[in-house]
Order: C-alpha cells, then sequence, then structure tokens
C-alpha cells in the first residue's frame, strides 16, 4: 500500500510502471542519456589518470571505458572483449564490452602486487635484467627501470597519477552541476505534503508546512525535498538531541520553530531509517496515473486526463492541493463538479475550460470494526489540546452513542462541522474516571497517512488513535455478520482474493503475487487494510484468518465482501495528483559554478555520513543500491529533463570520487596508503602484505558488489 499525500496511488501501479519502463520507445532517448552520461562518469576518472600519467612521463599502452576481457562458455567466446578499439600513438583506445568501469594500462603498473616481478621485466631499461633490478633486500633498483615505467617514478608522481581520477570525477562533478543550474532545474521542494498519523510533523501540525530551516542549515536557493529528508536521516537519530526545525505553517506568514526527535519504522522497507514521517507536497494537476481503476473518479465524464489543472470544485476555487481536499470532504456526499484548465491541442499555450462531474466515492465497509486503545498523540493547537483531552485518554461514546468504527470517526466528524454542531466526547480518563468533553472539530487539511503498524489520525479532533486487532462490534445485517464473523474475534491475517477480471489485469499484478498479510509479521495495521480496500471496487473480498476466543481450534477462515456504505462517503475520489515543482536558474556562470561546488560538497559529505552510518551500524546495508538501482534512478531523472540527469551524474560522480579513495587496497586509496608508507619509511610495503592486503580488498569489494546486484534482483523480482 502506498501513498501520494491525501490522494491514493496503488503501489502496484507504481511498481508496474517501473517494471515496464525499460519496454516503452518514448524511454528509449532517456535511456541513450544515461549511457552516455554513466560513460562519461567512468571516462572522466580514467582521463585523470591518462593525462597526469602522461604528464609525468609514463607510457600508457591502454585507456578503456569498460572491460575487454571476453566473456567465454564452454571455451566459446559469446561476448568479444571489445566492442571498438582503435591505435593512437602508442596507445590503443577502446570500449569494452563489460560496462563495470575502465582502465588505464600504464607501463611497469599493475593492480595486484603478486606481479611486481612481471612488472620489473616489463619495464627495464635495454641492456639490463629483471633480476639485477630487484635488490638482495627485495627493493627496486629504479635507475635499472625504463625511465617512462610508472615504477621508476617518484613517490609524489606516483600519487598524483593515482588520485587524478578522484580529482577529475570532483572537478567535472561541479562542471555538471553548474551546467544544470545555468540551463535551469526542475525540482521538489523543502514544502511538506502530507503527514504520517502521530508522527512528529503530524504532532506539530506541518501539514502543508513551507520549511526554512532544517538541523541548522538554511533552506535557500536550490534545496529540495529530498536534500530535507537527508538532513532528517543524518541528524535525528540522536533522541537526547532533538532536531530543530523552523517552518511556516500552511495559511501562517510567521515563522515557527520546533524541536522534533525522528522516529524509526515508518518506512516498510528501511525500518531503520529516523523520520518525521512527511511526503511531498502535490499541486491541483491530475498525474499520469488520471483516475484509479473501481474509483468515483474513473467515471468523470468527460473523463480526466493527464496534466488537467483542477481549479475549482461545486463553486469553491481552487488554488492548492489542500484546498481540494478540503472541498471534496465537505462535499464528500454530493456529486463534485469539477471545474479543469487543459491544453488545447494545436492551439500552443491556448487553455480550454471543461466541466466534468464525478460521483460519490462511497466508503467500501465490512461491517465490523475493532478494539480502539487510548490515545497515543495529539496534536499542537488541536482541538483535542484546547478541549484539555491528554494522551492515555480514551474515547468511549460519541455524542451519548457506542464510539462506532474508529476509521469512519472522521467522516462523522466531518458531518457534524457541516451541521454546525459540537460533539459531545465521553473520556475514560487516565485516572480512571469517566468526564464528558464538547469539542468543535475543524476541517482536516489531508487525511493523514498511515504508516506501518502506525496509529490512525482523526484530524478533524487533533487526535491519533491505535487499534487492536479484537473485533468490538459487528454489524447485523453486514456481511462480516452473514460469514461468521463474532464480537472478540481476532485477526490473524487477511489475503485479498481477486476476480478472474482483477487477476487478468496488470494494475493488481502486486497483489496477485503476495496477497496475503501476516497482522503481526509484516507490522500491518487493521486500518492499512481497510484504506487499500478503499481503492478497490466495492464487492471485492478478503479472506480472513482469525483466532476465536475461548478456542483452542486452529484459526478459523471466512471470507468477506466489501459493501457500498450509503452513509460515509471518501472525500478521496481516487486522483493521482503531480508533485509540486519549482525551478532554479542562475544567472551568470559564476553563480552556477559557485552552486556547483556547494552541490558537490554536499553530495561528497552525504556520501561520507552514510558510510559513517553504515559503519557504526545506524544504518541498515540493505538500503544500499547497485548497478541495477543506479540505472533505474539515472533513467528516471533523464526523463524528466537533462539538468536532472547533469546532477544525477554529480552525486554519481562525488560518489565514485568518495568511495573509490577509501583506504581499501584494489582501490585507489588503498595504492595511496601504499604509496604514503614508501614516502614515509622510504621502502614499499613487502610484496607478501601487499598481496594478502590486496586479495582481502578484492573479496571486499567483490563480497559488496555481489551483494547489492542481489538486492537489485530482489527489488525487481519484488516487482
Amino acid at each position: 500500500m502506498g501513498q501520494a499525500g491525501d490522494f491514493q496511488v496503488d503501489e502496484c501501479v507504481v511498481l508496474l510502471a517501473a517494471k515496464s519502463f525499460w519496454l516503452q520507445p518514448s524511454n528509449w532517448w532517456a535511456i541513450f542519456q544515461v549511457l552516455i552520461g554513466l560513460g562519461a562518469v567512468i571516462f572522466v576518472h580514467e582521463l585523470g589518470h591518462f593525462l597526469l600519467a602522461k604528464a609525468c612521463g609514463v607510457k600508457c599502452d591502454k585507456f578503456y571505458v569498460g572491460f575487454d576481457v571476453p566473456i567465454r562458455l564452454f571455451g566459446q567466446t559469446i561476448i568479444p572483449g571489445k566492442l571498438v578499439s582503435w591505435k593512437w600513438g602508442e596507445t590503443e583506445y577502446g570500449i569494452g564490452s563489460i560496462p563495470l568501469g575502465g582502465y588505464v594500462k600504464m607501463l611497469g603498473q599493475d593492480d595486484n602486487p603478486g606481479n611486481l616481478e612481471e612488472q620489473v621485466k616489463g619495464s627495464i631499461r635495454e641492456g639490463e635484467s629483471g633480476e639485477s633490478a630487484i635488490l638482495a633486500s627485495g627493493l627496486i633498483d629504479r635507475s635499472k627501470l625504463d625511465p617512462r615505467s610508472f615504477l621508476a617514478k617518484t613517490v609524489i608522481q606516483r600519487m598524483l597519477i593515482i588520485s587524478a581520477g578522484v580529482i577529475f570525477n570532483l572537478v567535472f562533478a561541479v562542471f555538471f552541476a553548474a551546467w544544470a543550474f545555468k540551463s535551469g532545474v526542475d525540482y521538489e521542494p523543502a514544502v511538506i505534503g502530507n503527514v504520517i498519523g502521530g508522527g512528529p510533523a503530524w504532532q506539530n501540525d506541518l501539514t502543508g508546512a513551507e520549511v526554512e530551516m532544517i538541523g541548522g542549515k538554511p533552506v535557500q536557493g536550490y534545496f529540495t525535498y529530498m536534500d530535507m529528508a537527508q538532513e532528517v536521516v543524518f541528524n535525528g537519530d540522536d533522541p537526547e538531541h532533538p532536531l530543530e526545525i523552523k517552518f511556516k505553517r500552511y495559511g501562517e506568514n510567521t515563522v515557527t520553530t520546533a524541536s522534533l526527535v525522528p522516529q524509526k519504522g515508518f518506512i516498510r522497507q528501511a525500518q531503520d531509517l529516523p523520520l518525521i514521517g512527511v511526503s511531498r507536497r502535490l499541486t491541483p494537476v491530475i498525474g499520469e496515473m488520471g483516475a484509479l481503476k473501481g474509483n468515483a473518479a474513473a467515471l468523470a465524464d468527460p473523463p480526466l486526463m493527464a496534466g488537467d489543472r483542477i481549479i475549482e470544485v461545486n463553486g469553491t476555487p481552487i488554488g492548492d492541493d489542500i484546498e481540494l481536499r478540503q472541498a471534496l470532504a465537505r462535499n464528500a456526499d454530493q456529486v463534485a463538479t469539477f471545474v479543469i484548465e487543459r491544453d488545447s491541442k494545436g492551439e500552443g499555450s491556448q487553455k480550454e475550460t471543461i466541466t466534468t462531474d464525478i460521483p460519490r466515492n462511497p466508503m467500501r465497509q465490512f461491517g465490523f470494526s475493532v478494539q480502539w486503545m487510548p490515545i497515543k498523540a495529539i496534536k499542537i493547537g488541536s482541538p483535542a489540546e484546547k478541549a484539555g483531552i491528554v494522551v492515555g485518554d480514551e474515547i468511549i461514546r460519541v455524542d451519548g452513542q457506542p464510539r462506532g468504527d474508529l476509521i469512519t470517526l472522521d467522516q462523522r466528524m466531518i458531518l457534524a462541522i457541516n451541521a454546525g454542531k459540537p460533539v459531545n466526547l465521553t473520556l475514560l480518563r487516565v485516572d480512571g474516571s469517566e468526564e464528558d468533553v464538547m469539542i468543535t472539530p475543524v476541517m482536516p487539511k489531508l487525511t493523514p497517512d498511515l504508516g506501518p503498524d502506525q496509529p490512525l489520525a482523526v484530524d478533524s479532533l487533533g487526535v491519533a488513535i491505535p487499534m487492536t486487532l479484537t473485533i468490538e462490534s459487528v454489524d447485523e445485517d453486514g456481511p462480516a455478520a452473514a460469514a461468521g464473523l463474532q464480537v472478540g474475534d481476532e485477526l490473524v491475517s487477511a489475503e485479498y482474493v481477486l476476480s478472474e477480471e482483477q487477476a487478468a489485469d496488470e494494475a493488481y499484478a502486486s497483489l496477485k503475487k503476495k496477497p496475503v498479510v501476516n497482522f503481526v509479521d509484516d507490522t500491518t495495521s487493521w486500518a492499512e487494510v481497510s484504506d487499500l480496500m478503499q481503492m478497490m471496487e466495492a464487492g471485492s473480498q478478503v479472506k480472513f484468518k482469525i483466532r476465536r476466543a475461548d478456542s483452542d481450534q486452529l484459526p478459523l477462515t471466512i471470507s468477506v465482501e466489501t459493501v457500498a456504505s450509503d452513509v460515509f462517503f471518501q472525500g478521496k475520489r481516487g486522483i493521482s495528483l503531480t508533485l509540486m515543482q519549482r525551478s532554479y536558474k542562475s544567472e551568470t556562470w559564476a553563480s552556477a559554478l559557485s552552486y556547483g561546488v556547494k552541490q558537490v560538497r554536499e553530495d561528497a559529505m552525504r556520501v561520507v555520513k552514510t558510510l559513517a552510518k553504515l559503519i557504526n551500524g545506524k544504518i541498515s546495508p540493505t538500503n544500499l543500491g547497485g548497478p541495477g538501482t543506479i540505472a533505474m534512478a539515472a533513467t528516471s531523472e533523464a526523463s524528466r529533463s537533462t539538468s536532472r540527469l547533469l546532477l544525477f551524474l554529480t552525486f554519481l560522480s562525488a560518489n565514485l570520487a568518495v568511495v573509490n579513495f577509501l583506504p581499501i587496497p584494489i582501490l585507489d586509496g588503498g595504492h595511496m596508503l601504499f604509496l604514503a608508507y614508501e614516502g614515509i619509511f622510504r621502502r614499499p610495503v613487502s610484496e607478501r602484505v601487499q598481496v594478502v592486503l590486496t586479495y582481502g580488498g578484492l573479496f571486499m569489494i567483490l563480497g559488496l558488489m555481489l551483494f547489492v546486484i542481489f538486492l537489485d534482483i530482489g527489488r525487481i523480482v519484488s516487482l
């Protein structure tokens, strides 16, 4: 299950889009750009080694992007080593068939220290023997080597040659970023869209907030939503030092300062990341997915199209996504008349205004509710806080009646708002006493997102309430009662039973692949399952396993179909919206270069911080991505704009520079470590030690590559 702000987006649709991305001819140009861009990053790195080697007088036999190692199977070459090659002067240039890097072959240089004797013999002066160049002490008599050999150069020269690749990556990264900033780049700004109910952002009423500063870093110029998210991850893992954030709440001009303690567990695939529970801000423009199947928006007449801008709903002007949400929630029980602006075909920048009606979207219900628990969190400035409600209080009656289904409580409060009536809540206080409290609910900005096993937020009141898995009530005339569900039964698992039509529909591919949710093992709440069913057609079936009270039998299985409510209607009508975008463009090249330097510094520091958190165990290695993840991310950025691709290549270059300079034998940083030892102690590291350390580094790198490739395969298989 996934959500984009207030308007739900079926995760299986998103995954399906990712899976078919490579097959769409419209994306082939983006893929071609990525191949050129990734090749450029490798080329620049090797170019640094090559030019410095030439400047130091070292003979370079080969310069390759990609490795020219043929792939053989049963003695037959199935993929040749070289795609293309040519000789120019003394150097052979080419493109290898294995696109995992590149190399410059220099006279007398070999990454394998076990080949030292062959290196020496291959770079000996005329008239000298390889044996004569190796002294009894094991040192090399460099005076007997070819002066154009890498081994014949001083420690400083060899350090310059080795470090040149990293330096060139950083320098060209600055130019990549400067080019993007001078051309202009669209980005998602540090503006908060929706929030996860009960989380730190929800408690501080950050829905729709514009961030001004986070973690001591001001939000100025080109500062993206991802920059903000990374500041939270990198600086929010110490509960004793809350994260300071300055922001303007939605609809306010004053800057507010708050201290938030990020929490883990908001993202099911990355449980270890400290987050505040926010999502990107949306705009009232129909997204690529348009209307979601089985929802009211799919019945719009005339139909909605990607790119349509919603400017009015039932006579209410719409300026942003929150105004749209509130207008739909206020009129959930009515047909919504949309006025939209659409680009006219063949009319250039002309717009046409279209009116379309979207019917009501009834809630899908099973006819049962689960037990509520005491209030877990209260929003700052909410009606609940103003009424004196505190964490630990429990709502036991609403307007003197049984409290009913928590999932419908927000809708019931909106009905009270429309009627202009306050609501009487009977509370079981923390001290065990009962008390009636009159409260005036407010129209929610957005329906808060759900996190894995997080409380359900009732935004009209400003309370977040967890639910158990125990059945509290069953409607006598509902489908659950007909299926035999009883009060006191406990939910164990839920299995989505797809109809033949749904099973054949690719939109339900992920549900078909993993239809069963175990509430305990999958840390999934009943609210999440119910929320997913709101996106599916009424009549969709779920097979529940339940554990019956006072029974030693194995879990019972019952099948329940959803029914369309004739009382409660969703404000959301199954519309996908686009992300908020802003543009940044440097007026001068000097400004672009300045921002380029800043961007490279920030990207490099993020890599350093990520590595540090991996080492100290604060971030799980499962968050890493391999070649497949990089290719997907790069192609996604390229499909949006060349400037976005350039900024991704900036990050990739900074990443390559930092990682390649780690003090791990076989990497450039490992070579620098050996050379530093030689410079300090006036003798190289012994061949035996170099061999052991180099093979250790090789196995470490190969192990890491296999690990991230395995993660990539797992992600692809899960599509």
